[in-house]
């Protein structure tokens, strides 16, 4: 395994044991190269996670992050600054139960094959991802390059320290947006789906949002991302008032 693991947890410490440590155990991950960043509120509790699986464990403390580590956004920009250039970084969420092979509509047999096999599509440099759902019907069943949504849950990339993000929430597509405009690769894995529950697990970022809260940081992300970037994005709103943002599809490399 020669990628490095990411993953950004607050306030979940048994669901992040059952889900995403028990998926990567499941797959004989080396918890050696598995780098956790939690908020400081959460340091304390998830220290005995930490001995336990043997990972590395980082909150505001450490000299290495750039950040305040006690928001999301600021934890992805620390891990984006803790790794070096050039490094393979898979960064997954806290709450991933699963990736789903779309050929056998089973869970994948072979994770780090998996994650090999992509990072050596993008072996010069960019990002790939997964479809977000872990239903084949909603995905293209394909690879695809361009300007694809490529999910936070779980995505890997050849570091490159100009990325640097600047919304609390749709950083997803804020990071695809700076790889397209550097002209690096985007590879949408489309054949493989994310098992999770998205804002339905307790713990996490809702822990600190209300609907309004949310409803309100959408719509400023949203319209921050169409200011910066008109011509690659359009806004859509949901019948019950929530942003979303979706890229155009022109000008696909």
């Amino acid at each position: 395994m020669n990628f490095n693991i990411a993953i950004i947890s607050h306030d979940r410490l048994e669901l992040f044991e059952k889900r995403t440590l028990n998926f990567l155990e499941k797959h004989g991950i080396c918890f050696e190269k598995v780098s956790i960043f939690v908020s400081d509120l959460s340091y304390i509790s998830y220290l005995p996670l930490s001995k336990k699986y043997g990972f590395n464990l980082l909150n505001s403390d450490n000299n290495l992050l750039k950040y305040n580590n006690n928001s999301v956004l600021n934890a992805r920009n620390n891990i984006i600054q803790y790794y070096e250039k050039g490094a393979l970084v898979l960064e997954m969420d806290d709450d991933v139960e699963d990736i789903i092979d779309f050929n056998t509509n089973k869970p994948v047999e072979n994770f780090v094959k998996l994650i090999n096999d992509s990072f050596e599509k993008i072996k010069d440099g960019g990002l790939f991802g997964f479809s977000s759902q872990a239903n084949r019907f909603f995905s293209s069943g394909k690879d695809q390059w361009g300007l694809y949504t490529i999910i936070n849950s779980c995505l890997g990339y050849i570091n490159d320290k100009r990325i640097r993000l600047t919304v609390e929430e749709k950083e997803d597509y804020e990071r695809v947006l700076e790889f397209y405009i550097l002209s690096l690769p985007i590879l949408k894995r489309g054949g493989y789906g994310i098992k999770t529950r998205y804002w339905k697990n307790k713990g996490g970022i809702q822990s600190r949002y209300s609907f309004e809260k949310r409803l309100n940081v959408q719509r400023d992300s949203c319209m921050a991302l169409n200011t910066l970037f008109p011509e690659l994005t359009r806004i859509q709103v949901r019948k019950n008032g929530l942003f979303d943002l979706r890229f155009r599809r022109i000008n696909i490399l």
